[in-house]
């Protein structure tokens, strides 16, 4: 098979992205033109910026979704500084579940970055869920159900 089109680039404090890397691999099984960066204290955002950019750079803008973990932390910014130069495709408040959704959806032929971005913020409307209140509101739920 050949690897997928679309390049996913996670982007985090710390180790999160390659933790979600790992998961993502141990759900789905081994993943092609995915990519996880990590932004460490001894960094600056102009390091992780320079990264990034020679993401940009070899595969297109066009073609790589940027994936966050944190709106407005210093990997946010570092996305977004590039958006002077370069038209791109980010979500953040990255969760499993939207990469997860991202993973699935970029196989599809007709998949678009902008296609694929939409089906991962349908899923991350449905991704937090206040527990207590849910099996509050559904009492008769089976735990088959969940």
């Amino acid at each position: 098979m050949d690897a997928p089109k679309l390049r996913v680039v996670l982007i985090s404090h710390g180790e999160q992205s390659k933790g979600m890397l790992n998961s993502v691999q141990m759900l789905l099984g081994p993943q092609e033109n995915i990519v996880a960066y990590s932004l460490y204290p001894e960094q600056t955002v102009n390091d992780l910026t320079d990264q990034l950019r020679a993401e940009v750079e070899t595969y297109g803008a066009e073609n790589i979704i940027f994936m966050s973990e944190l709106k407005l932390g210093s990997p946010f910014n570092a996305v977004v500084s590039l958006t002077r130069d370069y038209d791109l495709y980010h979500i953040s408040g990255t969760n499993l579940a939207t990469l997860m959704t991202v993973i699935t959806e970029r196989d599809d032929e007709d998949a678009t970055a902008e296609s694929v971005c939409a089906a991962a913020m349908e899923t991350a409307q449905d991704s937090i869920v206040d527990v207590r209140k849910m099996l509050r509101e559904e009492p008769d739920m089976e735990e088959e159900d969940l």
